[in-house]
């Protein structure tokens, strides 16, 4: 963060991290952000990760975990007496009623990229045609399939279930945007209607 600041003081951080890569408790937020107040670019921090109980599992498409809103409402608490915004991790595959009751506890937004990426993914999957097996093998080379899968997964017998675990995470790769379907207005049609049946209570 020092480094980054030292070249853009306009730079806004995030800090903190999910469950998955590290449990934390409000009170480990509360120390963090007090040590980070020592430093200058303390109010360039936007936002603090809180967490619920809640994780991922982007293999099987679900929601993972056991959600605590009073866990949630602790971290929100030390956010606000720090002055910054609260942000989930792994909002994905929630119900609108689920992120509904996030939100009227206080959370101020939460992370959906995966299940939108993957969205993404499944329209290219759609229209991919006579390139699905060179999309398949830039997903491979990716390796970023590997943590989300057992280690009896087999690639090549499940290509498809690999292209849908990572995907996502090619879409910038030139290799990809050679071969990329023109649907653009397909995948914001999709991402709009998605959007709506989550904000629809």
């Amino acid at each position: 963060i020092k480094k980054i600041y030292s070249i853009n003081p306009k730079v806004l951080f995030e800090v903190g991290t999910e469950e998955a890569i590290r449990y934390f408790t409000p009170d480990d937020l509360d120390r963090l952000l007090k040590d980070l107040s020592e430093f200058d670019f303390f109010d360039n921090i936007k936002y603090a990760v809180v967490q619920s109980g809640v994780g991922l599992d982007l293999g099987k498409r679900v929601n993972t975990g056991n959600f605590d809103k009073y866990r949630l409402k602790e971290f929100i608490r030390v956010c606000k007496r720090w002055g910054k915004l609260s942000k989930e991790h792994n909002g994905d595959y929630l119900t609108s009623e689920d992120v509904k009751v996030r939100f009227d506890a206080g959370l101020d937004s939460l992370n959906i990229a995966p299940e939108f990426g993957q969205l993404e993914t499944l329209c290219y999957l759609e229209h991919m045609g006579d390139d699905f097996e060179q999309f398949y093998q830039l997903c491979h080379k990716s390796k970023r399939w590997e943590k989300w899968v057992s280690k009896d997964f087999i690639p090549h017998k499940n290509k498809e279930e690999l292209i849908k675990i990572c995907g996502h995470y090619i879409l910038s790769d030139e290799n990809f945007k050679r071969i990329k379907p023109n649907i653009d207005d397909d995948i914001k049609t999709r991402i709009k209607n998605k959007l709506k049946e989550l904000v629809t209570i």
